[in-house]
């Protein structure tokens, strides 16, 4: 194991993973610490969804960081070199009668605010494009469809994450696997060093990468940060015919990887408590099952390949924590993505870079900076949000 390095990465999942590239090839002397394999956390368990419909309907910047992320996925094949499985895909967005006004408001304010080019379909007209859609049996009185833009598109997770590492290396990162950090060490307010159960590693910069875990890491430093691990779901089907659109309704949410699967899981699960439980219940199974057959019956003959368990990296107002720590000189922030990390990654992993080599602190890090909640937040022991 190297002895020192300009930066330490806390963290294999896909932000770590990008931050790491984005570092090496700029010749900056880095090294990833990951306790378990890469992407064994949330980014393996996750949809690997590139965009979705929750970030430009909750906050403005989030959505321009999900964009961005969104436009580098559509060329990233080509600079890797690597055959991540990107699938970009239309989307179909179902509203039910008592969505209307709510939809009505936030697609007029995508297209103001972002400059993305919406179609309102009439039940008629999804009949048209989606036959296989049921519309005429359950509450639908229209749909959204995006048009032209890298929007709603899907990668292999586990791939994108060799690809990145694999150029990372080539660039001069040194990446360690079932690495455990047992300690981070401080002087003067400042870094000095990270412990690690193969040796020490000194440095005077570390980014906390280390998703549902990031709180325990921050802690090592003497930082409390307000993020907490949440259980979420979801499963995996046997390849099948590619489906134009795939309908995004009624709390699902769903993408057809390059290969035919379907993935899918439910956007808000039942009232749960912060752990690492990773179990996978049969009733979440279930009831999205279901649901996607309603609209889209054709899937009830299609067989469930796998089914997981994860956890998401949640934060009081569901908004991820990006930046330097004001307490201590060299501890960066790139945790509590709720969820999204996949969809926020490349822009993430290009903010934090620019941070470290260009020390570029612009509006969108100040936005997520940890500064923002108050120190009740940050000292809480309970669960966050209401729908938690």
């Amino acid at each position: 194991m190297k002895r020192s390095a300009e930066v330490a990465i806390i963290g294999g999942g896909i932000n770590g993973c990008t931050i790491a590239y984005n570092l090496s090839k700029e010749n900056i002397d880095t090294v990833l610490i990951e306790k378990g394999s890469l992407a064994n956390g949330a980014t393996g368990r996750s949809g690997a969804m590139i965009w979705s419909m929750w970030c430009q309907q909750s906050d403005e910047e989030l959505a321009r960081v999900g964009i961005s992320t969104a436009k580098k996925f559509a060329e990233l094949e080509e600079e890797l070199d690597y055959d991540i499985e990107y699938a970009p895909s239309d989307s179909l967005i179902l509203v039910a009668p008592r969505e209307e006004e709510d939809y009505r408001k936030a697609m007029a304010n995508v297209e103001k605010n972002l400059g993305v080019s919406i179609e309102y379909l009439e039940p008629e007209a999804i009949e048209k494009v989606a036959p296989y859609i049921d519309v005429v049996n359950n509450p639908v009185v229209g749909g959204y469809h995006f048009l032209n833009h890298p929007l709603f598109a899907g990668a292999n997770p586990f791939y994108t994450v060799e690809a990145l590492t694999t150029n990372a290396k080539r660039a001069g990162a040194n990446i360690y696997t079932y690495t455990d950090v047992t300690g981070i060490e401080i002087e003067n307010g400042k870094i000095e060093s990270i412990l690690t159960t193969k040796g020490k590693i000194n440095t005077h910069v570390v980014i906390n990468a280390a998703g549902g875990w990031s709180s325990d890491v921050a802690q090592m430093a003497g930082i409390k940060i307000p993020t907490m691990p949440y259980r979420d779901e979801a499963f995996i089907t046997e390849p099948l015919e590619p489906l134009p659109y795939l309908a995004d309704c009624a709390n699902i949410w769903s993408r057809q990887t390059k290969n035919g699967q379907i993935i899918a899981g439910e956007e808000a699960v039942p009232i749960r408590q912060p752990g690492y439980n990773t179990e996978a219940s049969l009733g979440i199974l279930e009831r999205t099952a279901q649901t996607m057959q309603r609209y889209i019956p054709k899937l009830g003959n299609v067989n469930v390949l796998r089914h997981w368990g994860g956890f998401e990296d949640i934060t009081p107002d569901e908004l991820p924590i990006l930046g330097e720590v004001d307490e201590l000189k060299g501890l960066i922030l790139a945790c509590g993505c709720n969820g999204y990390g996949f969809c926020f990654s490349q822009a993430l992993g290009k903010l934090i870079a620019d941070l470290i080599i260009k020390q570029e602190k612009c509006e969108v890090m100040e936005y997520f900076n940890l500064r923002r909640f108050k120190r009740e937040y940050r000292e809480y022991p309970g669960r966050w949000c209401n729908w938690l």
